[in-house]
């Protein structure tokens, strides 16, 4: 179903044939005097100035014979017509579909219009044909033949969006883009400065620690970036690998709390180091290989022996959290966390000890 536009201003949309008139008109010159000066029927004149035939060129230079007024002069008035009219229908030939998916859309639209300082079109007519460019798709229903069927399917099972997460990928290659292209990624280098990483966790603002991960990972072949998260886009982030090897790791700003933020970091380049960098980084990934990137990240964190062993302790009391904490090299939140995942300690205790970080993204 199309929805009309209400003050659609068809009206003000001139056709060539009223200029027409005004030239003859200024010449005192009739329409029956045209067709004999031009050789063609009254008929086809009268139509050409009513607007029910447009101007083509072999007329366009007829009338520059007989009234001295350039052929390309006529030509960009039609042209010009046609556009306009095209915008016009283009307007008020948008689905209520379209519209539907712009809705759900709309507010990642909003974070890359301001990260691209534009200014977002308030008739929502305006605000589709925007959409439109920004993603090069005559149709916002076009997006869903960017997604192969695995990514429909999966979408099913999970809580993402398909529109909102083509969105969402455009909003990481704003952040992403614009900058130096690094060196292939090289897996085996990442996995021996996941130390320097863990290093960047004691940071205390985290803005600091966000820059100091963009210099490492940049150095590793991997583009980072944090954007905002909106519902319907991948939970925690997302790893593309791109066809001159590099990588892009973007995570979402979901949650405030330091232990969610890094190890879903970990989470992301366990993908990375399992081989499971998607080459478009828009597909889901299967539930196995998130479930190997969990393990890995967990085990990156805190070694499964070690965790194993103080497990056997039965004793979670903050010094023994610290302790397990200071043998992994991770800060104390990493440990608590952990235990409170896994039902060692309640989500109330010692939560005060995990840093809330405050975003700028």
């Amino acid at each position: 179903m199309v929805r009309p536009i209400a003050g659609s201003f068809r009206d003000l949309i001139i056709h060539p044939g009223e200029t027409l008139r005004e030239a003859l008109d200024d010449r005192n010159m009739t329409q029956k005097q045209l067709a004999a000066n031009v050789g063609m029927t009254e008929q086809h004149v009268s139509r050409v100035i009513k607007g029910k035939t447009d101007i083509s060129g072999s007329f366009a230079k007829k009338l520059e014979y007989a009234l001295g007024i350039p052929a390309s002069f006529w030509m960009n008035l039609q042209k010009n017509y046609d556009l306009e009219l095209a915008e016009y229908e283009d307007r008020n030939n948008i689905t209520e579909r379209e519209y539907d998916i712009y809705a759900r859309i709309s507010p990642v639209l909003e974070d890359i219009f301001a990260v691209r300082n534009v200014k977002v079109e308030e008739e929502k007519a305006i605000g589709v044909i925007q959409a439109r460019k920004l993603f090069k798709l005559a149709s916002l229903e076009n997006i869903a033949r960017q997604r192969s069927a695995i990514l429909y399917r999966a979408s099913k099972a999970t809580d993402i969006d398909e529109y909102v997460a083509y969105a969402w990928h455009t909003l990481c290659n704003c952040y992403l883009d614009g900058g130096d292209i690094p060196k292939p990624c090289n897996r085996e280098r990442l996995f021996h400065r996941v130390g320097s990483i863990k290093e960047i966790m004691f940071e205390a603002d985290i803005n600091k620690a966000i820059a100091r991960l963009r210099e490492l990972f940049f150095d590793l072949g991997i583009r980072f970036a944090v954007v905002p998260h909106h519902k319907g886009a991948p939970v925690h982030g997302m790893t593309r690998l791109k066809a001159d090897g590099t990588i892009d790791l973007c995570l979402t700003v979901r949650k405030s709390r330091a232990d969610i933020f890094w190890f879903s970091l970990f989470h992301e380049i366990a993908h990375i180091l399992n081989g499971d960098a998607l080459d478009d980084g828009l597909h889901v990934q299967s539930e196995e290989a998130e479930h190997e990137a969990d393990r890995l990240a967990a085990n990156l964190l805190i070694s499964e022996e070690s965790y194993a062993d103080f497990r056997k302790t039965n004793s979670f009391n903050l010094a023994d959290a610290s302790r397990l904490a200071k043998a992994n090299d991770v800060p104390d939140y990493i440990v608590i966390g952990r235990l409170q995942n896994d039902g060692l300690l309640r989500w109330d205790q010692y939560s005060g000890q995990i840093p809330g970080y405050k975003w700028k993204v």
